[in-house]
């Protein structure tokens, strides 16, 4: 399994794996990442390819199985929603979580965490990630591969948030 940073020339294939996800969520019932499928990117993915913030997940046959990108600085939407916990610079925010539909159930996506966190211990001393409240496989997933489960919180539109940090 190789965690590497994406390069600049490969944010279209960035965008096409949200949009892949995003089609998959909505093939199972699920409106979330629709923006994505309207066109829209509005947690600036392209830009944080450019940054050096995001990372494709390769298995051992090099097949791209997955990505997640990691924000050094906290965006709105973090500062929304850990608004009650507070922000931090010394804490790495980690959004776009996927592992693409074909290498679902394969045991990835634990793979993937724990590749992110090798790949931070010695940068930042904190990850945090959040995730729908109504996704309790997802809640159950950060929480046994060590996430702890920091509290709740919600968007502008009411929606709610589970969050969940993993300190160094």
């Amino acid at each position: 399994m190789k965690l590497i940073k994406a390069k600049s020339e490969e944010a279209q294939t960035a965008l096409a794996l949200l949009k892949e996800t995003a089609e998959w969520l909505q093939e199972i019932g699920s409106d979330q990442w629709s923006d994505v499928l309207e066109g829209k990117d509005k947690h600036g993915l392209v830009k944080a390819v450019e940054k050096g913030e995001v990372f494709f997940f390769y298995n051992n046959a090099k097949q791209l199985v997955g990505m997640a990108a990691a924000w050094e600085t906290p965006t709105a939407w973090d500062e929304l929603l850990w608004k009650e916990y507070g922000t931090t610079q010394k804490s790495r925010y980690i959004h776009r979580v996927i592992i693409r539909p074909l290498y679902r159930k394969e045991g990835y996506g634990k793979e993937l965490l724990d590749a992110l966190k090798k790949e931070f211990e010695t940068q930042t001393n904190e990850l945090r990630l959040d995730c729908l409240a109504s996704n309790h496989k997802l809640v159950a997933f950060y929480k046994s591969n060590g996430f702890t489960h920091i509290g709740h919180s919600q968007d502008s539109t009411g929606l709610k948030f589970e969050l969940f940090s993993y300190i160094f």
